[in-house]
């Protein structure tokens, strides 16, 4: 009773393959086919060409091309899985690995989300604020207060929220008034709240051309917290997922009273696999890179 977790943007980093690329090579050569650039170069380098991992447009694919190549060569080792779930971005690959979306199709997806997440900040630029030390309720007052939003609740006391400069300014001081630490993340926008209206339409086109399977492995959105597995609700949980606050915490609670405390963090880095350990009582948390042979995943 395992639950596979994908971790979303922010994880990518020079040396996010390892040796991925030579146990999943065909996961890779996909995404190298779908872009007409060398992902495994980008994800081992940092860049192929103009592609680089500081750019949203090339990191989000490289993060969903790393997960399912590390489900992938687990599996392939007898790795069994009961659950998957995947933080914001991270629900592509955990669709990919349940047999629901075709890699390729999901890389064209994730390519485009990327894009028109981009427009989405030029129209309404804006940022996010990790707020720790303070609890929900809080938080949510505050974003009322102040017109920022809640982007993410990872953990107790581990909470996310975005918005204009200006709001997240007056929420910070009103956090910090509160007893929070906070800390201004380095992302290029206000994802995750009401700023990223603008993408919701070209992506919604995107996923009517595309077509879903029911799943073979019982699919987690962090989105809704409820396991998800009708073709046209998981195109409308990928819709909300713009806008909605990422409801991690209460994922990886229901998952845990579902399927068991055991939990391999998918990588690169162990971001979720940490937040797993904050959440589930007992959690048997694996990471990647502890599974695979030595300098197998960063």
């Amino acid at each position: 009773m395992t639950i596979a977790l994908f971790p979303g943007q922010g994880v990518q980093a020079p040396g996010m393959d390892g040796g991925l690329t030579d146990l999943a090579a065909e996961v890779f050569a996909t995404a190298s086919q779908v872009f007409e650039v060398d992902i495994a170069e980008l994800c081992r380098e940092g860049s192929s060409g103009e592609a680089t991992l500081t750019s949203t447009l090339w990191a989000q694919p490289a993060v969903l091309t790393c997960g399912v190549a590390a489900f992938r060569a687990l599996s392939e080792r007898g790795e069994t899985f009961t659950a998957v779930a995947g933080h914001s971005v991270g629900e592509y690959a955990a669709l990919v690995t349940a047999g629901t979306l075709d890699l390729a199709d999901a890389l064209r997806l994730i390519a485009l989300r990327a894009k028109a997440t981009e427009d989405a900040v030029r129209l309404n630029p804006g940022g996010m604020l990790a707020v720790m030390r303070i609890e929900r309720d809080v938080v949510e007052a505050i974003c009322s207060k102040t017109g920022a939003a809640l982007a993410a609740d990872n953990s107790s006391g581990q909470l996310v929220i975005s918005g204009s400069h200006d709001s997240l300014q007056k929420a910070q001081a009103a956090a910090e008034e509160a007893g929070a630490k906070c800390r201004t993340l380095e992302v290029a926008g206000a994802f995750h709240s009401p700023a990223m209206s603008p993408a919701a339409a070209p992506l919604s086109a995107a996923l009517s051309d595309v077509n879903f399977r029911s799943p073979e492995i019982e699919i987690w959105s962090a989105t809704t917290a409820a396991p998800m597995s009708d073709p046209a609700r998981i195109r409308q949980v990928l819709i909300d997922q713009l806008e909605s606050p990422v409801r991690f915490r209460e994922t990886l609670e229901s998952t845990g009273a579902e399927h068991g405390n055991s939990f391999i963090d998918m990588g690169p880095g162990r971001v979720v696999g940490a937040l797993a350990k904050r959440v589930v009582r007992d959690a048997d948390i694996k990471f990647i890179a502890d599974l695979l042979p030595a300098g197998a995943s960063s």
